[in-house]
């Protein structure tokens, strides 16, 4: 800034009072009374004529003198927004580089700070680990001593095992004479046992040809029989199928007769059973009859009476017998004589049995010559088991005498070895003392290994621990006051020998002020009260402020939206005019519906848009390609809807965008008639607020609503498919179209669409 907007501020204002004076001299009353000019009606007329033209003069003056001021006061804050501008570009760089480089001091603070806390708890940490590890290396020590004295235990060992085995040596000397008559002993031995070998194979050879000759005739015995074994087997099948036929006839009349009798049996018992009734009354008569012979004065009647009771009783018999009894009799009789015609059904079978028994005899007849022939070669075949047996005896008693010889001989160099036994033992325990003591030095050293192995397992294990502990410290996040743990650099005294004070924190804003005016950089803020990054760490909105000491202000503010590239400039002017630049780096135009053409919008206070610029491809230079300076283009819209939203309510994925902690309820409802697929998420933050977001999709249309608990409708997303010339499709990606966060027309107060009551119905089913 210079003296010269100052210089123009005070011309407009002395421009503009000359005008003010002129007007109160305008407005002066200038009369002329005849009185004063005499009578003639010419004089006054010529006077009120110039006092007339006088007063023109005057407005015309005002009118100039306005202007004049106007414009000069309309050219500096113009040439003071310019420059303004540039300074706060240079403003902003400076608060930047202030910003980062105080960024750059608390972190290069804060990490040495976190190095000398890590100093600290690393020295903690060898301490706790040192006492461990001086009982490791003394506990190494003592295996080392340990394993020193076995080594040197084992010297001495193998020292004894050395003079033993120089003993050993001369006593082997001594025992040569004796070892070379064992080597002969063995000789003949081994030379008996070939002779007996020899012997007894070539007399089971003899047995084996004679044995073979016996064979051959059995064989050609067997030859001779098999024609009549043939017949043996055909007589033998013969005969069981004759039993089998017997066999099954007999059961069959056996079964036939058994029933007829069982019939009849059951038949006989009963006419038997009423045949016994009528003894009993038969026995009852003849007592009362004998009762009456007894009776001294027994009456002709009473013997009538009982002949008539023996009568009816006799006759009762008769009918028994004739309808029971006879018929009876006579199915017996009958099944008598049937019994006995049926044994004729067995006279074939008993004539083939004669048949089968008279071809057995013929056949014995014929073996007979041949089972005489067979008793030969057996009284052959007991006789050679016979010699051979006794051939083997007398080779056995043979081959014991010369057996015998050589065990003399054995017995009289035992002897003589006998003589040695003494030393030998010695040499013997004195060798198992040695190995006795060689294996507890080897278990010593066994036990010594699983030792050492055992320590170095906790050597490594604690190598390992203190390793893992460095490693835990080094991830270990710096410490924070708001942790409520205790600083580790100063819980005990002296742990900081070099402190420093901190550095000042992270300006929010940044401010200069001169013998001209201010420059005043700001950021928003958040609900921490820190400045508000994006996802690459840069402030999301910067307002710079520029004022001189004359009132003069212009205030320039950038805010990054929501899609990557994208940014809104509102510019405040020292008039009070408001200007929006707005960028959208991958705009999708008609022209280019997949996106990727940079578009610069300028508009008014209200979002009306002023002008389009648009970039030539490869980062080329703007072009201006509609203004509203044109009479045939008044009106070219507002701006889009998502570039006038600074943070929507969810972003591109359709999840809540304000970084808090949501749990999620996801339901897809299957499609109605018409195709349309509809989905209900529902987000709940921890603050308890829910946020519900319905997308649908029918055909090329995808939409989305995105409500809050009650169902009013926060914003309205939609995305197409479009048909690409080679016949594949793009996907749109998701734009935000409406936002209850925008000004609503007095006519029209929903956002999108608004949902059918079949979408709303699904939403409520979905709860968090």
């Amino acid at each position: 800034m210079t003296v010269d907007y100052d210089l123009m501020y005070a011309l407009a204002r002395r421009v503009w009072h000359l005008r003010d004076e002129l007007e109160r001299k305008e407005k002066e009353k200038r009369d002329f009374p005849r009185s004063d000019i005499g009578p003639r009606q010419q004089t006054a007329d010529s006077l009120s004529d110039f006092y007339n033209g006088w007063r023109k003069s005057f407005h015309d003056a005002w009118q100039v003198l306005t202007d004049l001021g106007n414009l000069l006061d309309h050219i500096g804050k113009t040439l003071y927004d310019a420059d303004a501008s540039v300074a706060g570009s240079t403003a902003q760089q400076v608060a930047t580089l202030q910003r980062q480089q105080a960024e750059a001091d608390v972190k290069a603070y804060e990490q040495r700070m976190d190095a000398k806390r890590k100093k600290v708890q690393a020295d903690d940490l060898r301490m706790r680990y040192a006492g461990q590890e001086r009982r490791l290396r003394q506990e190494r020590a003592e295996l080392a001593k340990k394993r020193a004295a076995l080594e040197k235990r084992q010297e001495e060992l193998q020292l004894r095992q050395m003079e033993l085995a120089r003993r050993n040596d001369v006593l082997d000397k001594e025992q040569a004479p004796l070892d070379k008559r064992q080597e002969e002993l063995q000789k003949k031995q081994q030379a008996l046992w070939r002779e007996q070998l020899d012997r007894r194979n070539s007399q089971e050879a003899a047995l084996k040809a004679e044995q073979d000759a016996l064979d051959a005739k059995y064989q050609a015995l067997s030859k001779e029989q098999e024609p009549l074994l043939k017949r043996q087997d055909e007589l033998q099948k013969k005969q069981q199928a004759l039993w089998r036929e017997e066999l099954d006839l007999r059961h069959k009349r056996e079964a036939a007769f058994l029933a007829q009798q069982a019939v009849l049996q059951r038949e006989q018992d009963s006419y038997d059973a009423k045949q016994k009734s009528l003894e009993k009354k038969q026995e009852a008569l003849w007592a009362e009859r004998n009762a009456l012979l007894r009776k001294k004065n027994v009456t002709q009647a009473e013997l009538d009476a009982w002949q008539k009771k023996q009568d009816a009783l006799t006759a009762e018999q008769d009918t028994l017998w004739k309808q029971q009894g006879e018929p009876l009799q006579k199915k017996w009789e009958d099944l008598q004589k049937r019994q006995q015609e049926e044994q004729k059904a067995f006279e074939p079978l008993t004539r083939r049995q004669q048949d089968l028994d008279n071809e057995q005899e013929a056949l014995i007849k014929d073996q007979e010559p041949l089972a005489k022939r067979q008793d030969e070669l057996l009284g052959e075949q007991k006789a050679l088991w016979k010699e051979h047996r006794a051939e083997r005896e007398r080779l056995a008693g043979e081959q014991g005498k010369q057996q015998d010889a050589l065990d003399s001989e054995h017995e009289a160099l035992n002897r003589d070895q006998d003589r040695f036994q003494p030393w030998s033992q010695a040499l013997q325990k004195e060798q198992e003392a040695l190995w006795k003591d060689q294996g507890a030095n080897d278990e010593a050293l066994k036990q010594l290994g699983k030792d050492d192995e055992a320590l170095g397992q906790r050597e490594e294990e604690f190598q390992k621990n203190r390793a893992e502990a460095f490693e835990e410290l080094e991830k270990q996040a710096p410490w924070k006051p708001e942790s409520g743990k205790p600083d580790p650099l100063y819980i005990r005294r002296g742990q900081d020998p070099h402190p420093e004070a901190e550095p000042p924190p992270v300006p929010k804003e940044f401010e200069r002020v001169t013998d001209h005016g201010t420059i005043k950089v700001s950021y928003r803020l958040d609900d921490k009260g820190e400045i508000k990054l994006d996802k690459s760490g840069q402030p999301v909105e910067t307002t710079t402020t520029i004022t001189n000491n004359n009132g003069l202000r212009y205030e320039e503010t950038t805010t990054k939206l929501l899609g990557d590239g994208d940014y809104r400039t509102v510019t405040r002017g020292s008039d009070g005019s408001v200007t929006k630049v707005v960028m959208d780096a991958d705009a999708h135009v008609i022209t280019n519906p997949e996106g990727g053409s940079p578009i610069r919008y300028v508009a008014n206070e209200d979002d009306q848009i002023l002008q389009i610029w648009k970039q030539r491809p490869g980062g080329g230079e703007w072009e201006l390609q509609v203004s509203t300076d044109d009479p045939q283009n008044t009106w070219l819209g507002r701006l889009p809807t998502h570039l006038r939203v600074d943070t929507p309510v969810v972003d591109e994925t359709g999840r809540p965008n304000d970084g808090k902690t949501y749990t999620e309820t996801t339901r897809t409802f299957q499609p109605d008639e018409s195709g349309k697929q509809t989905t209900v998420s529902a987000y709940k933050a921890s603050d308890g607020s829910v946020t519900k977001v319905i997308t649908s999709v029918h055909d090329h249309s995808q939409t989305r609503y995105v409500t809050d608990a009650n169902g009013n409708v926060l914003e309205f997303w939609s995305r197409g498919v479009y048909g690409r010339e080679d016949g594949t499709t793009y996907v749109h990606p998701w734009e935000l179209t409406d936002s209850s966060s925008i000004p609503r027309q007095a006519w029209y107060d929903e956002v999108g669409p608004g949902l059918d009551p079949e979408e709303k119905r699904k939403a409520d089913q979905v709860t968090p």
